[in-house]
């Protein structure tokens, strides 16, 4: 999730409908750029270049967010439109280990839908396989000169990564296949079991 102020101006994002290294680029409509969801960078367009700032987030289950915050409001879905909210469109996507038009060709034990949580720093990108870190719980990463200590909250499911002198990065979770395809020369890194 990303904050919506570039440059002192609040922008607002809208879904391109277009494929940039296997991942759907947004759109600002202030000015057209397109954005790469995954380098949180604009890639064409006027504001080519610019950086949009990561806010915290997590991808967990109803279960967990509510247990750790039960006070929690949900959204009505009675929207006034015809959609179907209680199915997600998606699903069998998710489930399917093809994707509808990536290149990649994975390595032994490489799956390209298999989720990873992603670091990069200084130039260089990591990436560890998120249901070996969700059973080993944390993972050191050689990364950008330094080793980051990449973390899982098994009860909320929020990943951190933290350096030796305190620093802290935002790990990015997609699909490897998305991963590589935009950081080619990622070391992917196992944790132990």
């Amino acid at each position: 999730m990303y904050a919506r102020e570039v440059d002192g101006q609040v922008l607002d994002f809208g879904v391109s409908g277009l494929l940039w290294n296997d991942n759907v680029l947004m759109y600002d409509r202030q000015s057209e750029s397109l954005w790469s969801q995954v380098k949180r960078e604009s890639v064409a367009g006027p504001r080519t270049g610019a950086w949009l700032r990561v806010l915290p987030s997590t991808v967990t289950t109803w279960e967990k967010w509510r247990r750790r915050h039960p006070d929690t409001h949900v959204l009505t879905t009675e929207t006034g439109h015809r959609r179907d909210y209680s199915e997600d469109p998606y699903e069998e996507y998710y489930r399917s280990k093809r994707s509808l038009f990536s290149v990649f060709r994975g390595g032994p034990g490489e799956e390209a839908k298999e989720l990873v949580a992603g670091v990069e720093l200084e130039g260089e990108a990591v990436a560890v396989p998120l249901d070996q870190l969700r059973a080993s719980g944390r993972v050191a990463l050689p990364v950008g000169g330094e080793t980051l200590t990449l973390s899982m909250d098994p009860n909320t499911d929020s990943l951190s990564a933290r350096g030796k002198d305190g620093r802290t990065v935002v790990p990015v979770v997609t699909y490897w296949m998305v991963w590589k395809s935009l950081y080619p020369d990622t070391l992917r890194v196992e944790p132990p079991h």
